[in-house]
């Protein structure tokens, strides 16, 4: 008897130990992921250094002017990703909300002088672009980054609403079934909400001249929705939509005197092999294009890049950043960079495929999509594949908007694979 007992005990012992085990196995978010963006933002640091030194110390005096504003915003960054990490689901939906609400009022917020040329306090605008707001002494705001993961998380949420949450809305909308004008109205914004948002959300940064947000904030809402789509008719009709945006997208390149300026830049230089006016709109794209080709297969080495110091001055730690990187470490380099693009991807891919629930999946998915998209499409223009915009680089392009967003969004995607990894763990 007294010896069955001690077995059992020690059987006790045995499980609740492996308990632990796995409940510490469970809580233990991507390390891949981990590793992979500190080296994108240990090597991001490096090439801000490289590319902002000479600049720095002419303009401020000090070398490491911008390199020590970019590890504050990555201090700060760090800690918002933590905070996100540790969010639970329904304080990611309170988050989701006020996210939304905060970019929406920073947006109007620019309109009056982006628009009506009327002075507000705090905001900049420079080259004609009116996208910030200034916090004296440590920042710009750029609401326009901020809006790209509330329309993740919103898009996400609506498109995975429950059965409930539905039947109360639809019964909400009855309500104004006599009222013939406001009854349309509302079940138009019911069942096309998200894209409304989306809407008016590039309608307000158009307006502040930033197509290239707009680009990204589209294609990732529109990834959201076709992975969102239960039936080949959505399916259709969000590919239709894509298309009629690309067609808009267009249109706006055209329309204004600079992007057209640069569409034909890139043309010039797909046709001909350069472009004609290459001391005008043709001059960053151009010199980026000779940074590139200056790496030959293993570069001209850390630090030594020659169209960093008189050529591409701020858009070197900005815009152009590949450029630099494609100079100092060459071909092999620059595939190197991609190929890390690939993993951080597919990495995402995979959370998206392991997270819990389809709302969670779809954060994935569309946070995973808008670092991917808006990377390669940095690269793309900087190779001239497509017409030169103002994209950062994620992880690597100074700013502060986008370095603490994006670590925002890292935050998030390592909470969902904490979570899948609880989820697959109690369904062992």
């Amino acid at each position: 008897m007294f010896g069955r007992s001690k077995k059992n005990k020690k059987r006790i012992v045995t499980t609740r130990r492996s308990a632990q085990i796995k409940k510490k196995e469970a809580d233990r978010p991507n390390i891949q992921l981990i590793i992979l963006v500190l080296a994108f933002l240990v090597a991001g640091i490096l090439m801000i250094f490289s590319a902002s030194a000479v600049l720095a110390f002419v303009r401020y005096e000090d070398t490491f002017y911008f390199v020590k504003r970019q590890l504050l915003l990555i201090v700060i960054g760090l800690v918002l990703a933590y905070i996100f990490y540790k969010l639970s689901y329904r304080s990611l939906r309170f988050v989701t909300k006020w996210l939304l609400i905060i970019s929406s009022v920073l947006l109007l917020y620019l309109i009056p002088q982006a628009v009506f040329n009327i002075e507000m306090p705090g905001v900049v605008t420079l080259n004609g672009a009116t996208r910030w707001i200034r916090i004296p002494g440590v920042f710009d705001i750029q609401p326009a980054e901020l809006a790209k993961l509330a329309i993740i998380l919103f898009t996400s949420f609506w498109l995975t609403i429950s059965d409930n949450a539905k039947n109360k809305i639809e019964k909400w909308i009855k309500g104004y079934k006599n009222n013939e004008y406001l009854h349309p109205i509302l079940k138009f914004c019911y069942k096309f909400l998200p894209l409304i948002v989306v809407v008016v959300t590039s309608l307000l940064i158009l307006l502040e001249r930033d197509l290239d947000t707009i680009v990204v904030i589209v294609l990732t809402f529109f990834a959201i929705s076709f992975a969102a789509s239960t039936t080949k008719k959505e399916s259709r009709f969000v590919l239709l939509m894509l298309i009629l945006a690309l067609i808009v997208g267009v249109g706006a390149s055209i329309i204004e005197p600079y992007r057209r300026e640069r569409v034909q830049s890139f043309v010039e230089i797909l046709v001909n092999g350069e472009p004609e006016n290459k001391q005008g709109s043709s001059f960053q794209i151009w010199n980026g294009l000779i940074a590139i080709g200056s790496g030959g297969l293993f570069g001209v080495g850390y630090g030594e890049s020659r169209q960093k110091l008189f050529f591409l001055q701020e858009a070197a730690y900005t815009d152009s950043i590949f450029a630099v990187f494609g100079e100092e470490f060459g071909l092999l380099g620059s595939l190197i960079l991609i190929f890390g693009y690939f993993y951080f991807m597919s990495l995402g891919l995979q959370i998206a495929r392991n997270a819990k629930n389809k709302y969670l999946a779809l954060i994935a998915l569309g946070i995973t999509g808008w670092m991917s998209i808006q990377a390669f499409l940095n690269i793309a223009a900087n190779l001239a594949i497509i017409p030169f915009g103002g994209m950062p680089l994620p992880f690597f392009t100074y700013g502060g908007s986008n370095t603490l967003v994006t670590l925002m969004g890292v935050g998030l995607l390592l909470n969902i694979s904490k979570s899948s990894n609880q989820e697959t763990k109690h369904s062992r």
